[in-house]
């Protein structure tokens, strides 16, 4: 599981960016290596536990007659991948505001050592905050279907309720 959950958001890297990837992966720019923490694994068990929680609250505690048709499904699952969406941007955004992303991610220097260009913006903030969204979605889906298929085989884990939403 190391590197599973770091895998799984570079399938979207090309949202982000390589030099963002490269930042969340732990590369260091002074030794040249990967020796910072894996900041992958810690958005990704954030974003697996959220997504637990939230299928949880759909499924047993609010868990109404009135709340089990497919859009209400639909509103968990925008509000999980809301609360993702910012805490993606906001992990990314703190590293980029505060300078803890290495100079080698984030420009290109001239000879004199003047900035020629960034390599690295807040838009890339926002992108990997939008590939938490969908991440946080593709696991509160598998959650949900899960506590479906587990509540056909095991019907004392059915939700009373939402049993069949949204499928």
């Amino acid at each position: 599981m190391k590197d599973f959950l770091g895998d799984i958001y570079c399938w979207f890297e090309s949202l982000f960016g390589q030099n963002l990837a490269e930042h969340l992966w732990g590369y260091n720019c002074e030794s040249q290596s990967y020796s910072n923490s894996n900041s992958f694994n810690n958005v990704g068990l954030i974003a697996l536990t959220i997504s637990l929680l939230i299928t949880i609250i759909y499924y047993y505690v609010i868990n109404h007659p009135r709340f089990n048709r497919w859009w209400s499904w639909l509103i968990m699952l925008g509000v999980g991948g809301v609360i993702n969406l910012l805490i993606g941007y906001y992990i990314t955004a703190t590293d980029f505001v505060n300078g803890y992303i290495g100079d080698c991610l984030m420009y290109v220097r001239d000879e004199e050592g003047n900035i020629i260009s960034y390599l690295i913006h807040e838009a890339d903030c926002w992108m990997f905050g939008v590939t938490n969204l969908i991440v946080s979605a593709g696991f509160f889906i598998t959650f949900s279907l899960m506590v479906n298929v587990l509540g056909r085989i095991i019907p004392q884990l059915a939700s009373r309720n939402c049993k069949y939403s949204p499928f």
